[in-house]
């Protein structure tokens, strides 16, 4: 076992690897309040992306996948949400959401439930609880259609997000992302300087999931994995600051 395999071992195993899940949806049905009020959106394209690098905290996103999407970075339908596991089952992994963004709005009332079948996610469960509606959201069967959300790198996604944070991101997205990412990089500052460089990767990486053009947060990742030898990851970092002209 290496050092970095001795870092994760006391992280926590789903059943379903959500590092960087996307589930895409041709179909959903909106409940309100228990009653089924639209029951046909067939065709109605929809993408939920879960990332997290502990399985401790989550990222959730969803996209409106109709119109132009070359890559999951556009036309943004519910902006990033912070959760956490609440429970998973042989069934469903449920997931609620956790603290406040920037301005102060409630990242609890938002949660999601993913529904198993056979090892594999079969449908999610948007829940809006403070308004008492669930959108549930089946799983799309075209393969084309799949394939086209799969093949794009975490170098393209990068790439994507800050050609969109240097041209068309307003001021305020941008302070309340920037204060999000500051917050977790100081984190893994202090975990660094204290020697747990395991946990500095944890607060790095969750830096970058918010704001993936970081530079200090990159440069400060890059030191973490090159002080335990993986240099893959080490490269990955440099070549994010390369592009960055850092």
């Amino acid at each position: 076992m290496g050092l970095f395999d001795f870092f994760k071992s006391d992280i926590k195993k789903l059943s379903i690897d959500l590092s960087d899940y996307k589930f895409l949806s041709d179909n959903h049905t909106r409940i309100e309040n228990g009653r089924t009020v639209n029951a046909n959106n067939q065709g109605a394209w929809r993408g939920i992306r879960i990332k997290t690098s502990d399985n401790c905290t989550f990222y959730v996103t969803m996209y409106n996948m109709d119109g132009n999407h070359p890559i999951w970075g556009n036309n943004i339908q519910m902006a990033e949400k912070r959760m956490k596991l609440v429970n998973e089952s042989s069934e469903k992994i449920i997931l609620r959401g956790y603290g406040t963004d920037a301005i102060g709005a409630s990242f609890a009332d938002y949660g999601i439930t993913l529904h198993k079948a056979n090892g594999d996610v079969r449908k999610i469960t948007l829940h809006m609880h403070d308004r008492n509606i669930d959108i549930v959201y089946d799983k799309a069967e075209n393969s084309k259609r799949l394939e086209t959300t799969n093949q794009y790198s975490d170098f393209d996604n990068f790439k994507v997000f800050t050609h969109k944070w240097n041209t068309s991101m307003s001021n305020e997205e941008k302070f309340s992302i920037a204060f999000q990412t500051d917050a977790a990089n100081n984190k893994g500052v202090v975990a660094f300087n204290n020697g747990n460089i395991a946990l500095a990767i944890k607060y790095y990486e969750e830096a970058l999931s918010i704001m993936p053009n970081n530079d200090d947060a990159l440069k400060n990742l890059r030191v973490c994995y090159s002080k335990i030898g993986n240099y893959t990851k080490a490269g990955e970092c440099r070549r994010k600051l390369d592009y960055l002209g850092d």
